[in-house]
């Protein structure tokens, strides 16, 4: 008999991904304050529940398997090159070497914390409801696209919808490579790099010239085409587990 987990794993994504959010948010409120500044807090308070998920849920992961898929993760220098190009073009300036360690934090942070739930968690549920591999990709990508509309705040709609539709190309970029290798420490290590590339700038442009959003659509249009690329030799036929 199936469990909640893998009869309705889109919901138990959505609702592991708001409880994880809440308990993050413990030790951050703990450890913030005075020295130590919010995002940072935050960050560590991401990382510790990321952790705590990989304990918990440790059959869904293959550590046997880590780093193998490198190769299919390169890919990510053209996202990195795009996201430094564009900062500096905007007229960003870097951070401060001594904030460094910071944004090292800070792109690990959801790069565990992130890809253990939707990459990991969410992925082996999906396959254990039997779906194929297409529906498991697709479906992961767009929950981790929808997930990205919670950062509403302080954001006008346009940039919304650009940000979730950039999240769920990145979400099939790496649900392939995932769906690919089980390599869970390559697509961690993936999203760190894609992060630290927007942390180490001091910060956000606000705007982008129709050359530079040609370019973007291009990149993405890429990395789609890739992530079909990386699913063409993955069983199509459902599966009840790994």
């Amino acid at each position: 008999m199936k469990s909640f987990s893998t009869k309705y794993p889109i919901v138990f994504g959505f609702v592991l991904f708001f409880v994880a959010i809440f308990a993050a948010a413990v030790p951050a409120a703990v450890i913030g304050g005075g020295a130590i500044p919010a995002d940072v807090a935050g960050a560590i308070g991401r990382i510790l529940v990321g952790l705590v998920l990989i304990v918990v849920f440790h059959s869904c992961f293959h550590w046997n398997r880590s780093f193998s898929a490198l190769s299919l993760a390169l890919p990510v220098i053209v996202i990195v090159a795009w996201n430094v190009i564009y900062h500096l073009i905007s007229g960003c300036g870097f951070v401060s070497p001594s904030l460094l360690p910071n944004a090292v934090l800070c792109a690990f942070a959801p790069g565990i914390f992130e890809e253990v739930i939707f990459r990991g968690i969410l992925i082996d549920r999906l396959q254990k409801s039997g779906e194929g591999p297409r529906y498991v990709l697709i479906a992961s990508a767009l929950v981790f696209g929808v997930i990205h509309l919670t950062n509403a705040v302080g954001m006008d709609l346009p940039s919304l919808l650009v940000q979730a539709l950039y999240s769920t190309v990145i979400g099939l970029f790496l649900g392939a490579i995932y769906l690919r290798s089980n390599d869970i420490a390559t697509v961690i290590l993936a999203h760190t790099a894609i992060d630290f590339s927007n942390q180490i700038f001091a910060t956000q442009p606000a705007s982008a010239s129709i050359p530079m959003i040609l370019v973007f659509v291009a990149v993405l249009v890429a990395l789609l085409a890739y992530s079909l690329w990386l699913m063409r030799n993955v069983p199509q036929g459902k599966q009840e587990d790994r």
